[in-house]
């Protein structure tokens, strides 16, 4: 980005209402607050000593979505993109690393294998380097923000397992309430930022379809409750 164009954007971020610039700086933090969410998961697998029927799926997708953000807010000069998605980066790494030491030898539940997970990862990582490094800039980004958006949609497609789940079952005991509200807040945040801030399709458009995924979710808790208790009452929605 050229010195004029800087100067342009900088103009027109100056004029935004008081709370998109307040979205602006706390969208960073609510996506490592999200980012955040396994640790109690992993303490439990440290614990136990194994990784029971979790899949290891959700870590290596932290990763693959971390570091294509990264590159992407690089390749953009966006801080706000680049900072939060490197810290995500650096947990799923943690998580994958914590996960892989406790699952069984031969699993392949995860789904696939860890060993596939990995060169996946190795393969997915040398591509999106290689396309940085010798695309163009303009071509680079849009290519690298739509396989962000790509794997954004992989990413916020998985509850719609969980919500199949939910509806046959009437419980929503699978659907972590304080994890969800962090997740709608965050998509709330960067949609907004997205549409009135950084005018990025690939910023606006998969966080909206997380909101929308996330909203599902709420209103379901808000139905099913945890299912029902011995007495026949619905157990507490705040769970």
């Amino acid at each position: 980005m050229s010195e004029p164009d800087i100067y342009v954007e900088a103009v027109m971020r100056s004029d935004l209402p008081a709370w998109v610039t307040a979205c602006g700086h706390l969208a960073p933090l609510m996506a490592i607050v999200v980012f955040l969410a396994p640790i109690p998961t992993m303490q439990q697998i440290n614990r136990e000593k194994t990784v029971g029927g979790k899949p290891l799926l959700p870590y290596s997708s932290m990763i693959a979505n971390g570091f294509i953000w990264t590159v992407y807010g690089f390749l953009k000069s966006e801080p706000k993109i680049m900072a939060p998605n490197s810290i995500g980066l650096l947990l799923g790494t943690y998580y994958f690393t914590a996960f892989r030491r406790h699952v069984s030898i031969g699993a392949a539940n995860l789904p696939g294998t860890t060993s596939q997970h990995r060169n996946g990862l190795v393969i997915f990582i040398t591509f999106i380097l290689l396309v940085a490094a010798t695309m163009t800039k303009d071509l680079a980004v849009e290519l690298i923000g739509k396989l962000g958006v790509l794997i954004c949609m992989i990413m916020f497609a998985s509850p719609l397992s969980t919500m199949k789940v939910v509806i046959e079952t009437k419980s929503a005991d699978s659907i972590p309430l304080p994890f969800t509200i962090a997740c709608v807040i965050n998509c709330v945040m960067w949609s907004v930022m997205g549409v009135l801030d950084m005018n990025d399709f690939n910023v606006y458009f998969p966080n909206l379809v997380g909101l929308a995924a996330g909203l599902a979710q709420l209103v379901l808790k808000g139905l099913y409750g945890n299912g029902k208790s011995s007495d026949g009452e619905n157990d507490e929605f705040f769970q």
